[in-house]
């Protein structure tokens, strides 16, 4: 093993001269960065946070993320990034269900409330000062195997508890490398931070900037105008992008920057004329699909291909074996594979099956070796890159009083991929969305609330009473 991997994200721990992190008002460099990572572990130690713990983050600054993962690493913990969008009952769930001890946030109005059957009153919650504020003397910390546990991704699970992915640094360390055939990274390259770092799509731009020595852009906010100003000012060279934020950019007819080398697109259904405008409007952008037990990408089409490959998903990158099964799943072998579900031994051997991740998605490869994606077997719902889960929804519609049968899918839409969309019948109350709305708001996060809704006298049942869930798709 070559000590590049050997080091894995540590390499410019010392470099005073290379900018780790750019912000509106001022500059960071990789020595500073890490120096404060340092000082940060020291305090986490005195907490109590030890190598090999589960550590949950509720952190919505993107510097204070870095920096606590940097810290975290520096213990030998393992960062478990939670989702910022959800709710303090989905949150407590989460909690709950994986017995975390520690979690650590920066959201002041954040209350997280525990409940009295839960294993909440046990947690340790570490409140973070602002970056910059804190300051304590550092210790010597080793830097972790290439073998340890490296972060713990949630994404939507079948049943409508989120499963953890956990990633090594290996897994993670072999999808940039692979990933690179696309990037092309060199020292000084510039990454637009504008995915949520608990997706991770998202970690990795913190990770790729740590492996090769580029700079982490942190922009205002996620807000188009934004996320704008970054891409116009501040000469990136690299961008990550869900459907309906590259939507939002054409619709404004914005320009990318004469450095930018790529943009990758990914997050669910990519529309082929998007695409075709973004690169008109120079924005170089790939058509990339891969998921969080995947580590990100494993395949990547360039506009050029798209246009005699309509709606590909593209080839395989090295390292990175894809073949369909005798029912047109798609199996994925790669050294990028993520090591199991976080408690989870069952779900875990279910979907590792011989060195192929089972992915639940259904395609084909035609003669020429391209990878088209017809249908995600799980029905997750992917709307403006966020996974939604439809049985969590229906059960949250039935709780409502008035609402006899539900049955949530996706409905295909050009700026967020898709969107949530659900059936319902009603029993003795009239149709009033807004009253719907208002409850589901009470246990939901905003981004899983239905967009569209119908009222039907019955839903399509199988001869067993099963709802028929390809078909009422169909329907609507």
């Amino acid at each position: 093993m070559n000590s590049k991997i050997k080091n894995n994200f540590f390499n410019f721990f010392h470099r005073k001269d290379l900018t780790a992190i750019i912000k509106s008002d001022f500059v960071i460099s990789y020595q500073d960065l890490f120096n404060k990572a340092n000082q940060l572990a020291n305090s986490l130690s005195e907490k109590g946070i030890n190598k090999n713990d589960y550590v949950s983050l509720l952190i919505e600054d993107q510097q204070t993320f870095i920096e606590s993962v940097i810290a975290l690493w520096y213990l030998g913990a393992v960062p478990v990034p939670l989702n910022t969008k959800l709710l303090d009952d989905e949150i407590n769930s989460i909690l709950n269900d994986y017995d975390f001890k520690f979690l650590i946030t920066d959201l002041r109005n954040k209350i997280v409330v525990s409940h009295k059957d839960t294993k909440l009153p046990s947690l340790i919650k570490i409140e973070l000062p602002q970056s910059n504020s804190y300051m304590f003397d550092g210790a010597d910390y080793p830097i972790p195997h290439i073998n340890n546990e490296a972060v713990v991704i949630f994404t939507s699970g079948s049943t409508g508890k989120p499963k953890g992915v956990v990633h090594t640094f290996s897994s993670l360390i072999n999808s940039i490398e692979n990933g690179n055939q696309i990037l092309m990274h060199q020292e000084n390259d510039r990454w637009l931070a504008s995915l949520p770092f608990y997706h991770i799509g998202g970690f990795q731009i913190i990770c790729r900037s740590l492996y090769y020595g580029c700079s982490m852009v942190i922009p205002q906010s996620f807000q188009t105008k934004d996320l704008a100003d970054a891409i116009a000012k501040l000469n990136l060279t690299h961008i990550s992008l869900v459907s309906a934020q590259l939507q939002k950019f054409c619709y404004l007819g914005q320009r990318a920057n004469k450095l930018l080398k790529v943009t990758l697109v990914g997050g669910g259904f990519i529309d082929d004329e998007l695409m075709i405008e973004a690169d008109n409007l120079g924005w170089k952008p790939f058509r990339v699909y891969g998921s969080s037990e995947t580590a990100s990408m494993v395949t990547a089409i360039s506009v050029n291909k798209i246009i005699s490959k309509p709606q590909s998903v593209g080839k395989p990158f090295n390292n990175v074996e894809i073949k369909i099964s005798h029912d047109s799943e798609i199996l994925i072998q790669s050294n990028s594979l993520f090591k199991k579900y976080l408690d989870d031994e069952k779900e875990t051997l279910s979907k590792l099956v011989n060195g192929f991740y089972h992915s639940g998605d259904l395609g084909f490869i035609d003669d020429d070796g391209y990878l088209f994606i017809e249908a995600r077997r799980n029905d997750l719902i992917v709307t403006g890159g966020e996974n939604v889960n439809p049985i969590e929804i229906e059960k949250a519609l039935l709780q409502i009083p008035f609402i006899k049968e539900a049955i949530v899918f996706p409905k295909q839409n050009k700026t967020w991929g898709q969107i949530v969309a659900c059936a319902l019948v009603i029993k003795d109350a009239p149709n009033d969305v807004k009253s719907i709305k208002d409850k589901l708001k009470l246990s939901l996060a905003g981004y899983k609330i239905p967009k569209e809704y119908y009222f039907v006298d019955e839903l399509p049942r199988t001869s067993l009473g099963k709802l028929e869930r390809e078909k009422i798709r169909k329907m609507f």
